[in-house]
């Protein structure tokens, strides 16, 4: 048996509001989050966890969809797993909240939004599978798809669309390749892989040694690209080989009735990836830009004039065309802006603030360490026997994302979103720091 004195999980922070983790077990997570006046969690939702919040003390106003309610003491609120909801603290009030979270692992089944084929539920991302190579074929010049499979054709663990693997290539290498295929398929994964110049040697040896029949070590999906379910309709903007994830995004839409609109940006009409299954898929409208046709690269501004009420905005692409499109939405709510990352950007990452050390204390076993200013928070991790899932070591892929439970991050990632990093609640270890002196993880 454990008892808590949940008072005793009580403490307020001027600067942010303040998360207490109380119990994690594979049934449920709890937690106490402390708000001073006017403080807030911003709306997001969570794909495969149901949630309750019991306010303790204080009041404030819940968003639940649509929906608005004032909330007090002894109130309590259901929120289902993929309904968007947000909280903030009355401008004369303290609130306390009792957070519950169930299931408390990600492998547990998610509830679907009334209406909407269900978003299936993630897996361990250190789970690694042995998949075959059952398929290759030619989808444009330079592109090839790619089909795995278990061996027996055994069922895959289940992916959402935006979803990506790790693929561990018989050169030593490890490549992520986004899922393109319909995320109710359960017994292959489909990948597209561009050959391009500036392959540091992944692409280049699928392209050219890579056989039916081979078996490849794959760790289960991840998703840094989440679909927002709850939005009225959808803009994807793809350049080259980022229509790939996009293509499950237009599966989900179909399935679920969503209008959306598709704009594919390539050099020419030959390298323009999966245009036959594009033209099955219904409910929206595909644009194809041909820079050879028009002239000159996509330009991103006319399609994101304006911001209509519900629409969500998904790019992928090369760097250029990401960076073109975060100008071209600045006007937009930041939160209906999604991007999709090969790389880090290297403009980017030069204009990040100079790097300095701090410490930071790990929650569950009470360690501490310094992290240099020339050192990640992984890299010391790694150095000190914590064992850490780990791909990209740039901020694109979401594999290290742990939890902080106290102290400000600098966030220095390319894919959680506007909100995860105003809740700072969260941060992906691998490139991530520390504004405050200290930050303490949920490790």
């Amino acid at each position: 048996m454990l008892s808590f004195v949940l008072r005793d999980f009580i403490e307020y922070d001027p600067a942010l509001r303040v998360r207490k983790p109380i119990l994690k077990v594979p049934t449920l997570i709890s937690e106490i989050v402390c708000y001073e006046p006017g403080q807030s969690t911003a709306s997001h939702y969570h794909p495969v966890q149901d949630e309750i919040w019991v306010v303790l003390e204080g009041k404030g106003e819940i968003s639940v969809g649509e929906e608005r309610l004032a909330v007090e003491p002894t109130s309590m609120i259901f929120i289902p797993a993929g309904v968007r909801h947000g909280l903030t603290a009355s401008a004369n009030s303290r609130l306390v909240l009792l957070f519950i979270k169930s299931p408390g692992i990600p492998e547990a089944a998610s509830l679907p939004l009334a209406g909407t084929a269900a978003l299936p539920a993630a897996t361990s991302p250190g789970q690694k599978l042995q998949l075959q190579v059952t398929d290759i074929q030619a989808e444009a010049r330079d592109v090839i798809r790619i089909e795995l499979r278990a061996p027996g054709n055994t069922e895959l663990p289940a992916f959402e669309p935006g979803a990506h693997v790790a693929v561990e290539l018989p050169n030593g290498l490890i490549r992520h390749y986004s899922l393109s295929n319909d995320w109710r398929e359960r017994d292959r994964y489909v990948l597209g892989v561009a050959r391009a110049p500036q392959s540091k040697g992944g692409a280049i040896f699928i392209h050219q040694a890579l056989r039916c029949g081979m078996t490849l070590p794959v760790r289960a999906p991840r998703n840094g690209f989440p679909l927002d379910p709850s939005a009225t309709q959808y803009l994807f903007l793809a350049g080259g080989i980022g229509i790939t994830p996009i293509l499950a995004m237009l599966r989900w839409c179909e399935a679920n009735k969503r209008p959306w609109r598709l704009v594919y940006a390539v050099r020419s009409a030959q390298r323009a990836a999966f245009l036959e299954t594009l033209g099955t898929i219904g409910g929206g409208s595909l644009h194809l830009h041909c820079d050879d046709r028009q002239s000159g690269v996509f330009d991103p501004v006319p399609w994101l004039s304006g911001a209509p009420q519900g629409e969500h905005v998904y790019c992928c692409g090369p760097a250029p065309m990401m960076a073109a499109v975060k100008a071209a939405a600045s006007h937009r709510d930041p939160g209906t802006i999604h991007f999709e990352y090969f790389n880090a950007p290297s403009e980017e990452v030069a204009a990040f603030p100079e790097k300095k050390p701090f410490t930071i204390e790990l929650r569950r076993s009470g360690r501490s360490f310094t992290v240099p200013a020339d050192k990640s928070v992984l890299e010391i991790l790694e150095q000190n026997g914590v064992p850490l899932v780990s791909y990209c070591r740039e901020g694109t892929c979401r594999t290290c994302e742990t939890g902080v439970c106290e102290g400000t991050v600098e966030h220095r990632d390319f894919c959680l979103t506007s909100q995860e990093h105003a809740a700072g609640n969260t941060m992906l270890v691998c490139v991530s720091r520390a504004k405050s002196e200290r930050l303490v993880l949920d490790i």
